[in-house]
């Protein structure tokens, strides 16, 4: 091999070394601007994440305060068990008194059924009447309202009268 052929095959290992190398610049801006960019999109669903884990830890505590309350409401029902017991025991003789008032109540509801067809049948009977009694109130009202409209004119003129004469005696 040739020193000019070794110069040639040095030289052009070098030019692809630099090539290679601006090659590399190039790739690593762009994953740089790919990664702000992807950084850009992950930092709303970061915060968003912190967000939810400070809910979710808020949640826990919660969650602690209610297991903490629900043992002790276990402490109280094991001591509030044997009155449950005796008031269920109330409960039933009063279930019993309830159904008895309900047999009661069942009668009464048919007495009232009862009472409520006549209460109809009375109406159908006295509905004519009271309509009849209602045509000649108005009629009364009517003439009364005709005769007030007549007494009233009758004033008018009268004071009207009693005006002029006044004027007239106090002319003379």
């Amino acid at each position: 091999m040739s020193n000019e052929t070794f110069q040639t095959i040095i030289t052009a290992s070098v030019g692809l070394a630099i090539l290679s190398m601006i090659v590399q610049g190039l790739v690593v801006v762009a994953l740089f601007r790919t990664g702000r960019s992807i950084a850009a999109k992950v930092g709303p669903i970061l915060a968003r994440s912190k967000a939810l884990l400070a809910v979710e830890a808020d949640a826990i505590r919660r969650l602690e305060i209610v297991i903490d309350k629900t043992l002790r409401c276990a402490d109280i029902l094991e001591r509030v068990t044997p009155r449950a017991r005796i008031l269920a025991a109330r409960v039933d003789a009063v279930a019993m008194g309830a159904t008895q008032l309900g047999v009661r109540a069942t009668e009464l509801e048919r007495s009232c059924e009862l009472v409520e067809t006549s209460i109809h049948f009375m109406a159908l009977d006295t509905r004519p009447r009271v309509v009849a009694v209602a045509a000649e109130g108005s009629a009364l009202i009517g003439s009364a309202s005709t005769q007030l409209r007549r007494v009233s004119g009758v004033f008018r003129d009268a004071i009207m009268h009693y005006t002029h004469l006044r004027e007239v005696v106090k002319s003379i």
